[in-house]
């Protein structure tokens, strides 16, 4: 698989990662009891960006890894994964 195609691949992983951290740890403005004036309750009462894009980075590069390693080097493509599904094949 060319590079850039891997490097498309690990980006779509980040990206559907962020959405799923992004409310790991989230306090709120509303729990912290300090809503700042002019902001929505639900606000984030401490922005924790850098810890926020590392967590996700780890995230998603353990399971880009295991997308690799499952479909490059284990060979697991769509053909074998139908068949955890129930039923026969002729129904699916």
């Amino acid at each position: 698989m060319a590079v850039l195609t891997l490097f498309a691949y690990y980006v779509l992983f980040w990206w559907l990662c962020l959405f799923a951290v992004l409310s790991i740890g989230l306090k709120t403005q509303e729990e912290a009891g300090e809503v700042v004036p002019g902001t929505e309750p639900s606000a984030p009462a401490t922005l924790r960006l850098w810890r926020i894009l590392g967590l996700n980075t780890l995230i998603s590069g353990t399971l880009f890894f295991a997308w690799y390693y499952a479909t490059q080097v284990l060979g697991i493509g769509l053909a074998e994964v139908s068949g955890f599904l129930p039923g026969p094949p002729s129904q699916r």
